[in-house]
């Protein structure tokens, strides 16, 4: 008998987590897109992540203090010629903390904070930067959500209003 429960325990657990599968939709998968490449950010820096989720059309914004970058073509040249972007030492970061999808599931965006950490210079000090971000997404072919425009502000420095 406790054979039979314990079985019946465990085909209760595996469809209520299949239903709890079943129930993530759009909005799930879209912020589920924008924690990987805020991790693929981190563990391979901001260029590599950029490049494998910024849509071949996609516009970067960035916070203002440049203009704007249209398309992967052109943001891929621009970060060849930088290559202290993709220094290990240094961190760009993002937590979502909302997101909406289209009725039709293809586009969405999704917004919430960003952190920056720059690599120590000669005396050891590290940039410092925290701001907010709007990131629109649009599904590509096969599915995937891919960047389609990004951009952010910068918060002001502690103490100093803009």
């Amino acid at each position: 008998m406790f054979g039979y429960r314990a079985l019946s325990l465990c085909f209760a657990f595996v469809m209520i987590a299949l239903a709890t599968a079943a129930l993530a939709g759009p909005k799930d998968d879209l912020i589920a897109a924008d924690k990987a490449f805020s991790a693929m950010s981190v563990a391979k820096g901001n260029p590599a992540a950029f490049l494998a989720y910024l849509a071949d059309d996609g516009c970067l914004f960035g916070t203002g203090e440049g203009p704007p970058v249209y398309g992967k073509a052109a943001y891929e040249k621009i970060f060849a010629g930088r290559p202290h972007d993709n220094d290990s030492k240094s961190t760009l970061r993002w937590v979502p903390a909302e997101a909406e999808v289209s009725a039709d599931g293809t586009l969405g965006f999704t917004d919430g904070t960003w952190t920056y950490d720059g690599a120590p210079d000669a005396q050891g000090k590290r940039e410092h930067a925290t701001g907010h971000y709007l990131t629109t997404w649009k599904k590509d072919a096969s599915g995937a959500w891919k960047v389609a425009a990004d951009m952010g502000t910068t918060d002001p420095e502690p103490g100093k209003a803009k």
